[in-house]
């Protein structure tokens, strides 16, 4: 079985570690049906759309993102990965692709931008990933509603302060939630980031809701960490 490296390589040839978040995503999303075609917005070094090829056989997998050396990035990893033929990347906004996009998806996943009003990184490039300034929760869902097949499914991370937002934003859309996963340290501490996966459908339904430690009290990996991610992790 293939598994995603921890590190992947950046455009100037080093290397970077893998967000856990995108991890926790990748490895938490439970669409209802098998997707055939899945869009991974925001994708980064790809290693989302990794993920969901690996899951899930069958499927084509577009990532795209809007910086365009990121872009490059992603192709790089597709390319060397076993799943080349069902991926490809893009360069290009969100907004922009589903102006431009005649195909729909059955599953859209996203590690979205989320800070809004905290000091931006001297990155310019770091500063457009963290931050929401090009892609609001409000664009995200309204792209989504636009991109999604009749039955198909959406998700998310953000920071758990969010939640409460991103489902009403999220409802403004007819996108219902479907699991809500909140994931914090330690099962004793308040939740730090939340798996949100929406259903485009207008008829309101009872969400699954989890909670997922990543650590034991005494700081080693919880059971539930480990058996979400042995499938990826070297």
């Amino acid at each position: 079985m293939f598994r995603c490296k921890q590190f992947t390589i950046d455009d100037t040839g080093a290397t970077m570690k893998v967000g856990n978040d995108a991890i926790m995503l990748g490895t938490i999303v439970d669409p209802a049906h098998l997707p055939h075609r899945i869009l991974d917005t925001g994708t980064g070094c790809g290693i989302l759309a990794l993920m969901m090829a690996q899951r899930f056989a069958k499927a084509h997998i577009t990532a795209i993102d809007i910086d365009c050396q990121t872009t490059q990035v992603a192709s790089a990893n597709f390319a060397a990965s076993p799943w080349s033929d069902r991926l490809s990347a893009q360069n290009i906004s969100l907004q922009d692709f589903a102006t431009q996009c005649n195909r729909q998806f059955d599953l859209i996943v996203s590690n979205p931008p989320y800070f809004t009003n905290s000091l931006r990184n001297n990155d310019p490039r770091k500063a457009l990933a963290r931050h929401d300034d090009r892609l609001t929760l409000q664009q995200l869902f309204k792209a989504a509603s636009q991109l999604l097949a009749n039955d198909g499914a959406m998700a998310i991370i953000i920071p758990s302060s969010d939640a409460a937002k991103a489902l009403d934003e999220a409802r403004q859309y007819k996108l219902q939630c479907r699991l809500r996963a909140d994931i914090c340290n330690h099962l004793s501490d308040p939740p730090k980031r939340t798996v949100l996966q929406f259903i485009n459908s207008s008829i309101p339904i009872q969400p699954i809701i989890s909670a997922i430690p990543l650590r034991n009290p005494d700081n080693t990996y919880s059971n539930e960490y480990k058996t979400l991610t042995q499938p990826f992790l070297l």
